[in-house]
């Protein structure tokens, strides 16, 4: 017996497009339907490159058609708040890539209109479905670490530029997705940025922000399209033992059980005018490379997606999670 298989329409197949093209199609569970795209060029691209994907620039075509369950856009970010709309409007389940929007009440809006008619609304946070960030989640969870001190991030590259965007809103809404995965998705008590924009007026290419957190926590952050490096890194300094997780490395996750230790030794007899003195002691032990299962997270992504649709599976990405990332992406801008 053949598995009924998902109809998907993909809106938008520019730079981040094709792999979502590759995906929704080698899937067992989706079927693509359709890719709406305005531009003739990534049409024509789309119909040489992919037989049998109809293509089309209205995306009416799609939102007429009943059979459509799904909907994905990856258009520029300015437009995802409009066509999320018109797409829930339509009763079409939903993937976003990042960000879902770019304000909290667009994001309620939104949130409201899925609740409203059951639908899935979901945001293309690709890191949280990484093998490797998963990982470095349990390892938190489960206390390998100790208690979490804080957290810092890279993300810098040369190009690709964008003006529709800033480097915060292009880069950043992966590093804030991934570091509110890892602590459990808390609210912050400070957001703090410093950006400036280099190549073109009013668009900043390298930001730096910090996020001061609950007990103490602080996460740093620098994007930037504007360096000599290409780097994808995230380090977390816990009071046991500290691990970084580096995209671009072979080995994705290492951990570090290094640290200082601190420890009171006592004043001597009598002397009333000190009290205990502390002593600190490094250690430094074994580097441990660990193995863990890793598959294409963006294929996790739209599993995950198919998952939520067919239905008994909690969206990870879902309007919750999205609403605090897009908060903390907001209140860097003020």
């Amino acid at each position: 017996m053949t598995e009924e298989k998902t109809d998907i329409a993909l809106v938008g197949v520019g730079y981040w497009g094709p792999n979502l093209v590759r995906n929704l199609i080698s899937n067992p569970r989706s079927r693509l339907k359709y890719v709406i795209d305005r531009s003739a060029d990534r049409r024509e691209f789309v119909g040489a490159t992919f037989p049998g994907v109809e293509v089309a620039e209205d995306i009416a075509v799609a939102l007429e058609d009943e059979g459509v369950k799904g909907v994905v856009i990856a258009t520029p970010a300015g437009t995802h708040y409009q066509i999320a709309k018109e797409c829930l409007g339509a009763g079409k389940h939903l993937l976003v890539e990042k960000p879902l929007a770019t304000s909290v009440e667009e994001v309620d809006e939104l949130a409201a209109a899925a609740d409203e008619r059951g639908l899935v609304l979901m945001s293309g946070h690709t890191f949280i479905y990484n093998g490797a960030v998963r990982y470095l989640r349990e390892l938190i969870r489960a206390g390998d670490l100790g208690e979490i001190r804080y957290l810092y991030c890279q993300r810098l590259n040369l190009g690709r530029i964008r003006s529709d965007v800033d480097a915060w809103w292009n880069l950043g809404p992966h590093d804030v997705s991934i570091i509110q995965y890892l602590l459990g998705d808390p609210d912050p008590v400070e957001v703090n940025r410093l950006g400036q924009a280099y190549v073109q007026d009013g668009i900043e290419d390298v930001v730096f922000v910090t996020i001061r957190y609950p007990e103490n926590v602080i996460a740093n952050i620098q994007v930037s399209w504007l360096d000599p490096h290409k780097v994808r890194k995230l380090t977390v300094v816990g009071s046991k033992k500290m691990a970084v997780y580096d995209d671009m490395s072979d080995n994705k996750i290492a951990i570090y059980d290094k640290g200082i230790d601190v420890k009171a030794e006592p004043g001597r007899a009598m002397d009333y005018d000190e009290t205990a003195t502390p002593s600190f002691a490094h250690r430094s032990g074994d580097i441990v490379l660990p193995k863990f299962s890793f598959e294409e997270p963006l294929k996790q992504e739209i599993d995950h997606f198919l998952a939520c649709i067919e239905g008994g599976t909690s969206c990870q990405t879902g309007p919750a999670h999205t609403r605090r990332v897009i908060d903390i992406l907001s209140k860097a801008d003020v």
